[in-house]
């Protein structure tokens, strides 16, 4: 009965194993393209946002000071 058990247990692991390894590369997969999505996302905000702020023209408007007549 203990050779049986063993031998059950030997053919298992590997499987086990196999198994923990597929699903962790799937997860690894999923959250790789989510965050490099988002980080992608992120930076064409940025770059987006930045060349806006810089080609926008400002023009400097006079204020009257309180202490000028």
């Amino acid at each position: 009965m203990v050779q049986g058990k063993s031998l059950t247990k030997s053919a298992l692991a590997p499987l086990v194993l196999l198994w923990l390894a597929v699903h962790a590369v799937l997860l690894a997969l999923i959250l790789g393209v989510k965050f490099l999505t988002v980080k992608t996302v992120l930076l064409a905000l940025l770059l987006i946002g930045s060349l806006a702020f810089l080609s926008a023209r400002f023009r400097a408007k006079p204020r009257r000071l309180s202490h000028s007549p």
